[in-house]
């Protein structure tokens, strides 16, 4: 978590005293936050989170932690290369994994809800 705090609040433009005046908090005691000195209460975490309009798991997930592949798959999955997909991944469902000709049922479903979907919205 060390860092985020301080990520956010320069992305947003905000010196210490600011977010410490937005959220009601100690400056001095937010920059020993920041850097790691102290730890945030979640009470706190929340108003930080509220002010900067982002989800608490933006605290807590170290997206830096995954790797290269698994920040590909957590940003972008193209299903439509199943072939691919069954070779990398296993897909479970209620603990059994999902053979071949399920997956491409599963990707062929969804196909049909979208077309049907867009059809529904143009009318």
């Amino acid at each position: 978590m060390k860092g985020k705090i301080k990520v956010l609040r320069k992305k947003n433009r905000d010196t210490l005293k600011d977010l410490s005046n937005k959220i009601n908090y100690d400056y001095s005691n937010l920059s020993k936050i920041e850097r790691g000195i102290y730890q945030p209460s979640l009470e706190l975490l929340k108003k930080i989170a509220n002010v900067y309009n982002v989800n608490m798991n933006y605290f807590f997930d170290d997206y830096n932690d995954y790797t290269s592949d698994e920040n590909k798959f957590m940003g972008e999955l193209d299903i439509s290369s199943h072939e691919e997909l069954f070779k990398k991944y296993n897909f479970v469902l209620d603990g059994k994994k999902l053979s071949k000709s399920e997956l491409e049922f599963v990707i062929e479903v969804i196909r049909n809800l979208r077309t049907t979907f867009n059809n529904e919205n143009q009318n």
